[in-house]
């Protein structure tokens, strides 16, 4: 039984349903801004400033806290291999589905990548020894459902398999979010050190990438706070929020919210360009924001049985 459970007035830093839906507010900013700034900058350039951004926010965090570093040269091997494994698993997502963007239409591309709740529910089983109960069960079939509505708009038709490797890709990087996801969760180092490994792996892998795959390139002035901006909420405040919405609650749980992340972008787009709501949009909103009331029944209903 998780703390959530024992204790139902946790501190507001410790609340997965306070910390979870701050999170998919700032994630629904991110496909709007970097498609602003992906007109500045190529992907991998956009990925190496925003975990280079990271990397100087958690130092400058850090050195705020004296000897706060010096706690990285006591972990132990296996520690510093899972912490690796994390940064490896973050990266892979984001450069994956950049790379499945770059093959297939983005409204495949996303339906694929938002099977990453799916796949962190089922490495928890293992991982974390979770169960997979009927509830669970309802809760990511709705998600799911409601996710393919919204990407689809009802249309099923409408949508083609165009290239086998870019689907391919689009759904190793929902794999690679599942993974990192139930990682993280082992991981009991210090939060603020954990996430600065964790983005120091992943930017010396975004700068091979860009080296690889791209060049330098140093983004215009008026890109800088775009660039801040991403950096802040998809790496800095969403590593930490994330971070702790695993630590205090399942990893069940928190799939779930992840599956509003499609419909918070919705309503960005809504808001910011003055697009209208459908019946099939306000169908699928039904059902993903179905899912998290319908796993918090089944945890009453499990303590309501328990002898």
């Amino acid at each position: 039984m998780s703390e959530l459970q024992l204790n139902p007035k946790l501190r507001a830093s410790q609340n997965p349903y306070l910390l979870m839906p701050i999170l998919l507010l700032l994630w629904g900013s991110v496909a709007a801004v970097s498609k602003l700034l992906l007109g500045q900058l190529d992907s991998y350039q956009l990925l190496f400033y925003m975990n280079g951004m990271g990397v100087l926010s958690f130092l400058v965090l850090s050195l705020f806290q004296p000897g706060k570093l010096k706690a990285i040269a006591a972990w132990t091997r296996k520690q510093l291999l899972l912490l690796t494994a994390c940064g490896l698993f973050a990266f892979l997502y984001d450069f994956l589905y950049l790379e499945a963007l770059t093959r297939v239409p983005a409204v495949e591309a996303s339906m694929l990548n938002y099977l990453f709740p799916i796949f962190i529910v089922l490495f928890a089983i293992p991982l974390h020894k979770e169960r997979m109960n009927r509830f669970k069960f309802i809760a990511v079939l709705m998600g799911f459902a409601g996710t393919v509505l919204l990407t689809t708009k009802g249309d099923f038709t409408s949508l083609a398999f165009t290239n086998i490797t870019g689907d391919l890709l689009a759904v190793l990087a929902a794999v690679s979010w599942g993974l990192f996801t139930n990682l993280v969760k082992l991981n009991k180092q210090d939060m603020l050190l954990s996430t600065f490994y964790i983005t120091c792996v992943a930017f010396v892998l975004s700068a091979g990438g860009m080296l690889g795959f791209s060049a330098p390139a140093l983004p215009h002035i008026e890109d800088i706070a775009g660039v801040f901006w991403l950096s802040m909420c998809n790496i800095v405040l969403g590593f930490f929020l994330y971070f702790q919405a695993l630590r205090y609650s399942t990893a069940s749980l928190v799939a779930s919210f992840t599956f509003f992340t499609p419909f918070i972008t919705l309503l960005f787009i809504v808001i910011l360009l003055g697009e209208q709501l459908s019946a099939i949009d306000s169908v699928a909103a039904v059902l993903i924001l179905s899912g998290v009331p319908v796993q918090r029944l089944g945890q009453r209903f499990n303590r309501g049985t328990q002898p």
